[in-house]
């Protein structure tokens, strides 16, 4: 058997509700867990941009600030 044909497959003493509820349960359940995969891995990147930055403020030194003429 499939994943498809048991995933929306009742048993007796469940009714049309129960199929309903618990496929819309696991649909949103693995979009959940895709979105908090996706959050976690632009955070990462997010880091180590900002940590690259970091690194590239601190590598130059900081400019004199130009004397007024006058």
């Amino acid at each position: 058997m499939t994943a498809s044909k048991t995933l929306f497959r009742a048993t007796r003493s469940e009714t049309r509700a129960d199929v309903t509820d618990r496929a819309a349960r696991e649909i949103i359940d693995a979009e959940a867990a895709a979105r908090n995969q996706r959050i976690a891995r632009l955070r990462s990147l997010r880091l180590q941009s900002e940590a690259a930055a970091r690194q590239v403020s601190k590598a130059k030194p900081a400019a004199k600030p130009r004397k007024k003429a006058g």
